[in-house]
């Protein structure tokens, strides 16, 4: 259903991070003409120093905004681009 009325958005003054600690990365090759190295990372680690509530935070807001109708539809994905460029 295309919502006729846009609403105005805030825009988040935060941002979800995720911190990655040194000991979940391991260094398996490099590419020095690009300046590129591969990693693994160990998620196990990783769900060690994060809290699980922030991609949980992300998707609720989400869902709330969707709920209150805070939110945009487009006909066009040109019109699309020129919203998130602005």
């Amino acid at each position: 259903m295309v919502n006729l009325n846009p609403v105005k958005t805030q825009n988040r003054t935060d941002e979800a991070m995720v911190k990655i600690p040194l000991s979940a990365l391991r260094y398996l090759s490099s590419y020095p003409r690009e300046r590129k190295i591969v990693i693994e990372i160990s998620t196990d680690d990783i769900k060690r120093v994060n809290t699980a509530e922030t991609l949980d935070e992300i998707i609720n807001e989400a869902r709330l905004e969707y709920a209150l109708g805070n939110y945009k539809t487009f006909t066009s994905a040109k019109d699309l681009i020129t919203e998130l460029h602005s």
